[in-house]
C-alpha cells in the first residue's frame, strides 16, 4: 500500500435517515489507520442534495479543512455520496487542486432507487424523508448525474434479505434498496461488488479494508 501523508483528513458522510453513528465503524478503521477523521451527521431529511451540499460546504469552511490538511478524502454513504458528488462539483473550482484527495462511496443511487420511485407519493415517505428523497427517484437520478473529477471508488452490495419491499421492487441485483446497476457513475475509477446489505455497509469490516486500500492506491483490490 502507499505511503500516508501525516495530515490526510477523512470527511465522512451517512445515508438519509441515519446519523454519524452509521459510519462509527468506517470512521474506527480510519483512525487506527492515522487518519484524522470528521464524521458529521447532517439534515438528510430536511433539504434537498443542493442545500445539504451548500450546508456541507459550510461546515468544512468552519473546520478549515482545505487549509489545515495535506489531503482531503471523502466516504460516503448512500445520499451521502449524492451530496458528497454534488458539494465537490462546485468546490472544486475553489479549493487547490493538490489537496483534493479520493472518494470511496457505499451504496449510492446515481441511477436513483427503485424503492424511491414505488414510493414517492406516499405521505409517510414525503413525511420522514423529506425533499432529498424526492430526489432518489430513478428519472431524477439519471437527469442530474455528476462528473467525478477525481479519483471516486465504488462498492456495491448484493444482499438484500432485510428488506422485503427492495426485494419485490428491484428486478436487478440489489443490496435492498438500490441495484448494483444504479451504482454506476460515468467517470469512476473503480466499482466492487460484495455481499452486503445497504444499511449495514458501515459495519462491515471487509468494506473498511477495501475503503482504506482505495484511499491508498487509487483501486480497489479485487482478490479475495
Amino acid at each position: 500500500m502507499g505511503e500516508m501523508n501525516l495530515a490526510e483528513t477523512v470527511i465522512l458522510l451517512h445515508g438519509i435517515g441515519h446519523n454519524r453513528m452509521n459510519m462509527k465503524g468506517v470512521e474506527c478503521a480510519l483512525k487506527a489507520q492515522g487518519y484524522i477523521v470528521f464524521n458529521l451527521t447532517y439534515p438528510s431529511c430536511k433539504m434537498d442534495i443542493t442545500a445539504l451540499a451548500t450546508w456541507l460546504d459550510e461546515q468544512l469552511e468552519t473546520l478549515n479543512i482545505w487549509v489545515v490538511s495535506d489531503k482531503v478524502h471523502f466516504v460516503a454513504h448512500s445520499l451521502g455520496g449524492l451530496v458528497c458528488g454534488c458539494y465537490l462539483e462546485h468546490a472544486l473550482t475553489h479549493i487547490p487542486a493538490h489537496k483534493m484527495g479520493r472518494v470511496v462511496m457505499l451504496g449510492t443511487p446515481h441511477g436513483g432507487s427503485e424503492v424511491a420511485d414505488g414510493l414517492k407519493n406516499f405521505w409517510l415517505f414525503k413525511l420522514v424523508f423529506g425533499p432529498a428523497g424526492q430526489e432518489l427517484t430513478t428519472a431524477t437520478r439519471r437527469s442530474r448525474q455528476f462528473k467525478p473529477d477525481y479519483e471516486l471508488g465504488i462498492i456495491a452490495g448484493t444482499k438484500n434479505w432485510f428488506y422485503p419491499l427492495g426485494r419485490f421492487l428491484i428486478k436487478r441485483p440489489n443490496d435492498g434498496c438500490v441495484s448494483v446497476e444504479s451504482t454506476k457513475i460515468k467517470g469512476m475509477k473503480d466499482h466492487l461488488i460484495l455481499p452486503v446489505l445497504h444499511g449495514f455497509m458501515g459495519w462491515s469490516t471487509q468494506i473498511h479494508t477495501h475503503i482504506i486500500y482505495f484511499l491508498q492506491n487509487g483501486v480497489f483490490s479485487h482478490e479475495g
